[in-house]
């Protein structure tokens, strides 16, 4: 044995036996009252006593056929459990009526067992670690870490009691609260603004808790929309975390900066102006002026003001995203949003891997809605779609064409997808052949047609609420800017600063 090991085996193991005789003693006083409340705080496993556990599961299953648990209806049941072979029965229901002193104290009892329980599960999850780390046959540090989060994850769940039923007298006082402080707020909405006017009028905003799918093809936008909203949230004061599995910080940045600068995405990245033609004599592109690098910096400048931290940790889990998310709302400034870029970028638990892609990203989808429960914050997430939305004439997706898993469909709050008729009709033209029997005037004039439908619907775009569980779906008509790659009404100022930075907050 390691000298680590011979350390822990030297340690009492953590346990509170009086406290489950206390807790069993009460249960044979009075079980219904008694597990009615502590049922939910303690289950069977947590208990340390190998002979306490198998009444305490007896005790449960006689509650649940509405029998009262007591020494006399425990007798035929445990008669012949392996446990209570050798064991005096009177004498041990007299231990646990004597430890019984008051049924106001159950519910503590059933605590001290469960914390006891989740000690001894850390200590032995420390064990296991000093022995695979020890001992790693082939995994990496990283792949040891990953397993362990995982299981620290699966643990902390079973941390926290459930949650209380809440009367439909006390919700409704609840709602009607929220009601009269979103109207206080001035602009209508029951949470944060997306930065659109359009779907803010169309969803009410976007709520703590919700689960928010964004979906769209490959480049048509799905990291520009998620940008336009987590950036004039972070503007407001609000602080928010933005996951990129396919970007670099500092091309997220970047696009910030375009965004805020009005300058060519290009020329952020290249330093070269490209809103204006090559130099005539060299045939290059001219550099930014100094009046524009003067722009970039400030921009840059005012990113000091926006809370908004960047992950770009390929294969993200959610293990590994709740714990910087854990630890973000725990802290002074807290967390008031999550944008997640891009859905199918996301790993699953090591236990799911190897069962298909379709269990993964169940699981995946599963634990982004819990987890934006559990933190009470609006989780964006963008996703891709899959080619079935290209198969329809008018190539308008549905939220049926989310790619990989019907999941996300059913745990999202609301689905919002991104269409630009634009992409596809320059497809189109760009695959455009004569047909059989077509002469070429024909073919000139079914040519000319096509390229003015792809000037027509240049930069226009829609957002299709597909799904809203608390209110209508429909359609907000945007603009897209191609130079900048960022999203803004169709009624807004194309001129106007991005987004307004709130000094104070």
């Amino acid at each position: 044995m390691s000298e680590i090991n011979l350390h822990f085996a030297k340690r009492e193991v953590p346990s509170n036996l009086q406290a489950e005789y206390a807790l069993l003693g009460a249960i044979m006083t009075n079980s219904g009252k008694v597990l009615d409340v502590v049922e939910e705080i303690v289950k069977p496993e947590h208990f340390y006593d190998g002979l306490n556990r198998v009444v305490y599961a007896e005790c449960l299953r006689l509650y649940n056929q509405n029998i009262e648990a007591n020494p006399i209806t425990l007798k035929a049941p445990l008669e012949h459990v392996d446990q209570f072979e050798n064991v005096d029965k009177a004498k041990y229901f007299t231990q646990l009526m004597t430890a019984f002193v008051g049924f106001k104290n159950a519910p503590d009892y059933a605590r001290v067992i469960r914390d006891a329980w989740l000690r001894r599960s850390l200590m032995d999850f420390c064990i296991r670690a000093v022995d695979v780390c020890a001992a790693p046959e082939g995994q990496s540090a990283e792949d040891i870490m990953e397993g362990f989060e995982e299981d620290l994850l699966h643990l902390s769940q079973g941390m926290s009691e459930s949650q209380p039923n809440v009367s439909l007298f006390d919700a409704g006082c609840e709602a009607i609260m929220a009601a009269r402080e979103a109207l206080a707020r001035r602009n209508g909405l029951a949470g944060l603004s997306w930065g659109f006017k359009s779907l803010d009028k169309l969803t009410g905003g976007l709520t703590n808790g919700n689960l928010y799918i964004v979906g769209a093809r490959p480049a048509v936008g799905k990291t520009s929309l998620g940008l336009g909203i987590a950036l004039p949230l972070a503007a407001s004061g609000k602080r928010g975390l933005f996951w990129s599995g396919e970007m670099l910080a500092k091309q997220v940045a970047g696009r910030a900066a375009s965004a805020r600068t009005g300058l060519n995405l290009r020329s952020i990245f290249n330093g070269l102006r490209w809103d204006i033609g090559p130099d005539m004599e060299t045939g290059n592109q001219p550099p930014l002026e100094d009046w524009q690098w003067r722009e970039y910096q400030n921009a840059v400048d005012e990113f000091g003001h926006l809370h908004l931290e960047i992950d770009t940790r390929p294969g993200l889990t959610i293990s590994q995203l709740r714990s910087r998310a854990r630890r973000m709302k725990r802290s002074k400034r807290g967390l008031d949003f999550i944008v997640l870029d891009y859905f199918q970028l996301m790993r699953g638990s090591a236990s799911v891997r190897g069962r298909g892609r379709y269990e993964e990203t169940t699981e995946i989808s599963n634990e982004l809605k819990t987890l934006a429960k559990e933190l009470d914050v609006p989780m964006i997430v963008l996703a891709q779609l899959n080619r079935k939305s290209e198969d329809k004439e008018d190539k308008t997706p549905d939220s049926d064409h989310l790619r990989d898993t019907g999941a996300l469909e059913q745990d999202a709050d609301v689905i919002c997808l991104i269409h630009r008729k634009h992409l596809h009709l320059k497809k189109q033209l760009a695959s455009l052949a004569k047909r059989d029997r077509e002469t070429t005037d024909q073919f000139n004039d079914r040519s000319q047609d096509l390229e003015e439908q792809v000037r027509k619907n240049e930069g226009k775009g829609i957002l299709l609420i597909a799904k809203n569980r608390h209110g209508p779906t429909g359609v907000c008509q945007v603009w897209y800017d191609d130079a900048t790659t960022w999203f803004r009404d169709a009624g807004e100022d194309p001129r106007a600063r991005s987004w307004t930075i709130q000094r104070g907050a």
